[in-house]
């Protein structure tokens, strides 16, 4: 699949992939500024931002003609906010592509951060927050990035915290964007059925006057060793919901293909280990499965699972005992060859659609400034060996790396005991 990279005199990155046998487009703007970038007491600002910028900007003043003018034209539209990145993303009929982009770019250019809709916005953000805690396994997720990053960016809600939300001020939130919205730190891709001159003159035109600055940079959040392992929170559930999570990879590791196979083979999908063992053998979980996380310099692979109260003392010991399997023994052959043709299908099959090709090669460049193309990454997954797997394994799954995090009825006073059975004694 080939792309063209432009790049504007002030250093905003525009990537372009024609893709004629659709009849759509695609759009992402995504800014290198995310959830680590904040400091504690402003923690959650650059999601307030992201909701912000849907609420009101200079040619279109209000989040109704906003919305009005990207699905007037038949068009999807949406924003999320990550730990590394900010996106908005939409997708429309290829010829409406036009409108869509001078709407995004007046968007994150001319936003009105009106005190009115930043009160309503503070109060549904709040909600957001509250309502985490209605759903036991998202809860549970968030709790774990905590215990392997206490007291540290990436250990925090992308979203912040109820008390940080609360005192966000709307100066704060422009000298914000100020410092990290500069088209040095914006990757626009486009995917579809497209005009790859026009696109380019289209973003010459909207963004060529916007000056560049030097942008801070992000604080490392290696995780710690010595902090306590176990996380409870005792909730009246009829689940206990656990996410046991152990280290992993940065993003641009040598390492991270071996990792993405592994977290097939252990997790992703219905013949993955877990889900076999865990579930169908042995009966312990519903749902179980796994994923991980991939940072500049760091990661993490998260077990999940909901399991019936009187079965989270065997469900645990049952998941560190695949763990170390898979760092005592070598994995079949014959399985490695079958993991590799489920995530190279994966990766085929996730970029047939404009949107997903869009995000995969602006993701790639705003994070790294360069892209791999589907050949190249297959490549990789290829390459992965038995040794490589039980390798990466060994040094990830050390008990010393193992953290647990429970919601559910549980008592909290089990948390020592639950810190012996991570250790696989």
């Amino acid at each position: 699949m080939n792309y063209e990279r432009t790049t504007l005199p002030n250093g905003l990155r525009l990537l372009t992939t024609r893709m004629p046998g659709v009849r759509s487009a695609s759009i992402a703007f995504m800014f290198s500024v995310g959830s680590r970038y904040e400091s504690t007491p402003i923690a959650g600002i650059s999601h307030f931002i992201e909701h912000m910028l849907f609420k009101g900007s200079l040619h279109y003043p209000t989040a109704r003609l906003i919305s009005e003018a990207i699905e007037g034209v038949g068009g999807f539209f949406n924003g999320s906010t990550g730990k590394e990145l900010t996106t908005y993303t939409a997708r429309v009929p290829s010829e409406y592509l036009p409108v869509v982009m001078k709407v995004l770019a007046d968007m994150v250019r001319h936003p009105l951060f009106d005190p009115k809709e930043i009160e309503k916005e503070r109060s549904v953000i709040i909600e957001e927050l509250s309502s985490t805690q209605d759903d036991p396994q998202e809860w549970a997720s968030l709790l774990s990035d905590e215990v392997m990053w206490p007291e540290l960016p990436l250990g925090r809600d992308d979203a912040g915290s109820i008390k940080t939300v609360t005192h966000i001020q709307r100066q704060q939130m422009l000298d914000y964007l100020d410092t990290y919205y500069r088209p040095n730190a914006l990757v626009i891709s486009v995917a579809g059925n497209i005009d790859t001159e026009q696109v380019i003159q289209l973003a010459q035109d909207l963004f060529a006057d916007w000056e560049p600055r030097g942008l801070p940079g992000w604080t490392k959040c290696m995780p710690p060793r010595d902090v306590p392992p176990v996380r409870m929170i005792k909730k009246a559930t009829e689940q206990t919901n656990l996410c046991l999570s152990t280290l992993g990879v940065a993003s641009t590791s040598p390492d991270y293909y071996t990792l993405l196979l592994i977290n097939a083979l252990l997790g992703d999908g219905m013949s993955s280990r877990l889900f076999q063992t865990i579930r169908e053998e042995r009966g312990l979980a519903y749902d179980i499965g796994t994923y991980f996380n991939t940072y500049y310099e760091t990661g993490n692979l998260v077990v999940s699972a909901g399991v019936d109260p009187s079965h989270t003392q065997e469900a645990i010991s049952a998941i560190v005992a695949e763990l170390v399997e898979l760092c005592d023994v070598a994995v079949p052959v014959d399985e490695l060859e079958r993991i590799k043709a489920y995530v190279r299908g994966g990766i085929m099959l996730g970029l047939e659609g404009t949107q997903q090709v869009a995000s995969w090669f602006g993701s790639q460049e705003c994070l790294h400034n360069s892209i791999k193309d589907v050949d190249e990454v297959i490549a990789r997954v290829d390459a992965v060996t038995v040794q490589d797997i039980q390798r990466v394994a060994r040094a990830c799954f050390a008990p010393e790396w193992r953290r647990l995090a429970i919601i559910g009825p549980d008592d909290v006073h089990r948390a020592e005991y639950f810190a012996k059975l991570l250790t696989g004694v």
